[in-house]
């Protein structure tokens, strides 16, 4: 076991570096990508991060936004292009993938995933769609992560740990976020706050590796700029953080919903997808040249609301804007991330809170940027971590605490009657109902019932004794429906066991029927149970000769015949005790 927990560290100090490479390359297309469709070609420069050595204002051309929708059409036609070609499951936000690889495809995602991933989202944010780098750094990683796993001839269980690696490793050298997007990978799998605890080492392993090598290439600076100082010091402000929740968790069940609908909106129109997502292009781009803010990855404007230099009621407006412009560009067929635009989303819903309390903005826009995308995808640990350490505010953890965990428990109570519960559909609420467990789970169940748990001594089974011809028995054969039948001596004690199909060669020669008796047809090596056995030892027992019942004898006793146990009971209550099992972890859901 210390061998292979080795071997798993330096895999994911392998795949964190790879990851981070990997990245950055990506990053690096990405501003090309924007340099060239939305500078050269729409003469749009969109503001940036100052820590990411972005340009710090909007500049705008000549002609103002009005080739920004030629610009965001061709972006997606040449995205959806790609995609339709090459991979289409590489379409959507990536981190949907990742999931879905992880539980239902044993952690295996085509090599060929992440280089169109790449392409696509590169596309797709370079010409201004409204999406993020982190959805699709996190597919990155995950194939990252299953590619090592099939080269290296890993089983299923390790490859899931390698996507989880690559993902988290992914993840950080896009955030530089090393313990928030490692708890981010475990958290991220299910609707509930549940962890894939035993990944989490190893993803902070993969996370910590690829932010050392990001930091030496980007810098070690957060993401966002602050002000120094920022703390939460009166009871007013935890009442506007509480406020913020409780809409952060109304944004965070609608937006969804609009994704969801958006999606299937653009999957019922009769156009080859490239042609789909070349129209969502199109559709963002008109929405651009009304609020420009909505378009591309939008981490600038964040910065822009941190400083308090976007008013309250646009705020609003870019808050709900954004939500159908992310829907449109990734339900269209676009790559991209959903990370980004929720960060937007909640940064601006935060700001506007900040607004109507007439406070300063920059702590409502961080805790919003962790509230709503926590919510929305029923990750609220990791959000808090991401969120503190994309901005450096780790003083504001108290009240994103507050704020993030009212808006999950809002979002889980008003989505729990809706169809879509969360973002990512493959989600599923912990791991009891996770593929990825099924056979963990079956036998800790099995190992916890007994066989007196099952068996019901009542039900009358009929003995035979030893003597009994063959004749005597056709006739107690037909008043019965039983399949086997014990073996009793003269004292009444166990001593053989046959089936139907033992008798059945002798059937056909009636000339026998008074010459064979029982004790000649039946087997003396009994496979007996008793009530103190394990049910997992019984099911071993029924495979050793494929029979389908077993006797059950006494515990102090085995030649005191109780009666009899089948497999079909066996599965029947294993069956109801994973749904009982299942019911209980969804209580949460029950409100």
């Amino acid at each position: 076991m210390k061998r292979r927990q080795l071997r798993l560290l330096l895999d994911a100090i392998i795949i964190g570096l790879a990851g981070a490479i990997v990245v950055r390359i990506f990053a690096l297309m990405v501003d090309y990508s924007q340099a060239f469709f939305l500078g050269k070609l729409a003469l749009y420069h969109p503001p940036g991060l100052p820590n990411e050595g972005g340009i710090p204002q909007e500049i705008v051309g000549p002609y103002g936004y009005t080739l920004i929708p030629l610009v965001t059409a061709l972006g997606g036609f040449l995205a959806g292009l790609v995609v339709y070609l090459v991979a289409p499951e590489a379409r959507g936000h990536g981190t949907e993938a990742a999931i879905q690889a992880f539980h239902f495809l044993e952690g295996h995602i085509r090599t060929r995933v992440p280089l169109v991933k790449m392409v696509a989202s590169a596309l797709t944010l370079g010409s201004g769609g409204s999406a993020g780098r982190e959805g699709p750094a996190s597919q990155i990683g995950a194939g990252l992560g299953s590619f090592y796993g099939r080269l290296t001839r890993r089983p299923p269980s390790e490859r899931r740990l390698l996507l989880l690696m690559g993902m988290a490793g992914g993840l950080s050298a896009i955030f530089r976020s090393p313990m928030g997007t490692a708890f981010f990978a475990v958290e991220v799998l299910y609707s509930q706050i549940e962890f894939e605890t035993q990944a989490l080492i190893y993803c902070i392993f993969s996370a910590g590796a690829a932010y050392i090598l990001s930091g030496f290439v980007v810098g070690w600076e957060p993401l966002f700029r602050v002000p120094e100082g920022l703390t939460v010091t009166s009871l007013e402000q935890y009442l506007g953080f509480l406020v913020l929740g409780v809409l952060a968790g109304v944004v965070g069940t609608l937006a969804p919903l609009v994704f969801h609908y958006t999606t299937e909106t653009f999957d019922r129109l009769p156009f080859p997808l490239y042609l789909r997502s070349a129209l969502g292009g199109l559709l963002v781009g008109l929405l651009g040249m009304a609020l420009p803010e909505v378009l591309g990855i939008g981490y600038g404007w964040l910065q822009k609301a941190i400083d308090g230099d976007l008013p309250g009621n646009l705020m609003l407006v870019i808050c709900l804007v954004k939500v159908l412009a992310f829907s449109i560009t990734i339900g269209s067929g676009g790559s991209g991330g959903d990370f980004a635009p929720s960060l937007v989303v909640g940064g601006m819903l935060g700001g506007f809170v900040a607004h109507l309390f007439h406070q300063s903005p920059a702590p409502y826009v961080v805790i919003g940027m962790a509230s709503v995308f926590g919510a929305a995808a029923r990750a609220p640990m990791a959000n808090i971590f991401i969120v503190l350490e994309i901005t450096g505010a780790f003083s504001l953890m108290p009240a994103a605490a507050l704020s993030v965990m009212t808006a999950y428990f809002i979002q889980i109570t008003l989505s729990s009657p809706l169809p879509v519960k969360s973002l990512y559909h493959s989600q599923v609420p912990s791991r009891v109902h996770s593929p990825a467990h099924r056979g963990e789970f079956f036998a800790d169940i099995l190992a916890d019932i007994k066989v007196k748990d099952i068996f019901r001594p009542e039900k009358i089974f009929a003995v035979v004794p030893e003597d009994m011809t063959l004749r005597q028995f056709v006739k107690l054969f037909g008043r019965t429906e039983q399949q086997y039948f014990p073996v009793v001596d003269s004292e009444g004690y166990l001593s053989g066991i046959f089936s139907i199909n033992d008798v059945r060669p002798y059937l056909l020669n009636e000339d026998l029927w008074d010459v064979i008796i029982l004790k000649d047809i039946a087997r003396r090596d009994v496979i007996t149970t008793h009530p103190g056995e394990d049910i997992n030892t019984v099911l071993r027992k029924f495979t050793i000769r494929n029979i389908d019942q077993l006797p059950v004898v006494k515990t102090e006793d085995p030649r005191v015949f109780l009666g009899m146990i089948s497999r079909r009971e066996v599965i029947n209550f294993y069956n109801q005790q994973l749904e009982r099992l299942r019911r209980a972890e969804s209580v949460p859901y029950v409100v």
